[in-house]
């Protein structure tokens, strides 16, 4: 395989382990931190596979370096736990204002 093209899968993995690492430490309490973090990791990721498409071709890259491929696999995995957490969280919290609401609603019949 050629140097520069193992030196870019290299840095492409590497950088899907530490997006995927960032994608891990997101909650709501540092959404916009982390996120804003793991976005600019992806664009770096982006622009490496842009380029290495360029001169190498998409197919060259699926057959040369599939880790990249599974790496990516994995960061959307990642990214639509993320999107489930965050309805979980969503949906509890309508929950408890409807039931806040009920309450409210009570005490204003009891008066």
């Amino acid at each position: 395989m050629n140097q520069d093209l193992e030196n870019k899968a290299r840095a492409i993995v590497n950088l899907l382990n530490n997006l995927a690492i960032k994608l891990d430490e997101i909650n709501p309490e540092n959404f916009d931190e982390k996120f804003q973090s793991a976005m600019e990791i992806m664009m770096v990721i982006q622009k490496i596979k842009d380029d290495l498409i360029k001169n190498y071709g998409k197919e060259n890259l699926l057959k040369n370096i599939p880790e990249v491929c599974q790496g990516a696999k994995l960061i959307e995995e990642k990214y639509d736990n993320i999107i489930e957490r965050f309805k979980k969280a969503l949906f509890k919290l309508e929950n408890e204002l409807s039931s806040l609401n009920s309450q409210k609603k009570i005490i204003n019949y009891l008066r």
